[in-house]
C-alpha cells in the first residue's frame, strides 16, 4: 500500500499566512481514514529567485499526481 491508496484528495495552500511559520506553498494530504490532513509537499522558494517572482509562479502553479 503506498500513500495514493491512504488519501482520498489533496488540496494546494499558498501558505500566504505562514502556517507553522513554514514560508513554503504546501500541498495537504486529506485522509480516506477519518479527519486527518496532513502535510505531504512543500514548495519552497530557491535562493535565486526573487519573492515577487515565487508568489507569481504560486499563483500560476497546477498540481497534477499520476497513479
Amino acid at each position: 500500500m503506498n500513500i495514493f491508496d491512504k488519501l482520498k484528495s489533496f488540496s494546494f495552500d499558498k501558505n500566504r499566512t505562514r502556517t507553522f511559520g513554514i514560508k513554503s506553498g504546501i500541498v495537504w494530504g486529506h485522509s480516506k481514514n477519518g479527519n486527518v490532513i496532513q502535510p505531504i509537499l512543500y514548495i519552497s522558494k530557491p535562493r535565486n529567485v526573487t519573492r515577487e517572482d515565487f508568489e507569481l509562479m504560486l499563483d500560476k502553479i497546477e498540481i497534477q499526481f499520476n497513479k
